[in-house]
């Protein structure tokens, strides 16, 4: 085995991943994933890259407590039309079959 072999080997962190799948867009170009009932609202006092790891490994306890306080839900139709309104700019990454939206 060459030493190049190895580093092909290696993978990135999920957390890192998840990181660098985090991206800026606009409410309105998330319109069909919310017409879906696919996106999730993260307040914005959380770290969004921390609440995605949590949902990817199934930390079922924290989500639970954070569903339970109103920081992680599902966009109701009522944020969902002020962020239109305001084509709210988000921070969103995705996590299989959720897009995590929070707002900027």
């Amino acid at each position: 085995m060459k030493p190049d072999d190895l580093s092909m080997n290696t993978e990135v962190p999920l957390e890192q991943k998840i990181n660098l799948e985090t991206a800026r867009i606009s409410w309105h170009e998330l319109q069909p994933y919310f017409a879906r009932g696919n996106c999730i609202y993260i307040a914005p006092e959380l770290d969004l890259v921390t609440i995605a790891h949590k949902i990817a490994t199934d930390d079922s306890a924290a989500i639970a407590l954070l569903i339970q306080e109103g920081k992680i839900s599902k966009v109701s139709d009522i944020m969902a039309q002020q962020f239109f309104d305001n084509n709210q700019s988000m921070w969103a990454v995705v996590v299989k079959p959720y897009v995590l939206v929070q707002p900027e």
